[in-house]
């Protein structure tokens, strides 16, 4: 049987350290004690990460498995580098690694929050919309107001998530308007035709 932990024998010491910086990245504050020993024991040995190696290379190599969904369970990273990250697996995989089950509850309520604003009478669907559309960023967690979290989850996913709500809750409430100025200013095509189309 093969034993994940046994191969990394084979390697240096700065081969094994190599990859626990890479994942170390991912983390506010590192355990690099802990990080090493889940790295021996979900990551192939390799020298892959003693060079210069991106996040799409990483995820292109199908010899390094994928140890995100455990390294995701086991340290629930929140960094701005996880973020990036998550948009690059995304964009490949059409998977994103945040969950909000591992978010401060606060920052959940606060954006159904700001999709609760665009709709007339309030609307029990909202959270699990939320959850199902938004995806968690570690950016969320710093908004300081409703105009700089339509900017993040622009930035992040674009202008789909709000042309989803507008299919499914018809807002019709003068912050929702103030919600396409905005993101026509960011240069949402789609949604400024909606918002022609109904004014």
């Amino acid at each position: 049987m093969f034993d994940m932990k046994d191969s990394w024998k084979n390697y240096d010491e700065d081969a094994l350290m190599a990859a626990v910086d890479y994942f170390a990245e991912f983390l506010e504050k590192p355990d690099k004690e802990i990080l090493r020993e889940w790295v021996m024991t979900h990551v192939p040995a390799t020298e892959v990460f003693t060079g210069d190696m991106d996040d799409g290379d990483f995820l292109d190599n199908e010899a390094l498995l994928d140890p995100f969904p455990e390294f995701t369970e086991a340290f629930s990273p929140h960094s701005e580098r996880w973020d990036l990250f998550c948009i690059t697996c995304e964009d490949m995989s059409g998977v994103w690694l945040q969950e909000w089950d591992t978010f401060d509850p606060k920052v959940l309520q606060e954006v159904v929050e700001l999709f609760a604003l665009f709709v007339k009478e309030p609307h029990a669907e909202i959270e699990d919309w939320v959850r199902d559309n938004i995806n968690p960023s570690w950016a969320l967690e710093f908004a300081q107001d409703y105009e700089s979290q339509v900017d993040v989850i622009y930035s992040m996913m674009g202008e789909a998530p709000f042309l989803a709500f507008h299919e499914k809750f018809a807002p019709g409430t003068k912050e929702w308007t103030w919600c396409c100025g905005l993101l026509i200013d960011m240069g949402a095509e789609d949604i400024e035709e909606i918002d022609s189309y109904e004014a």
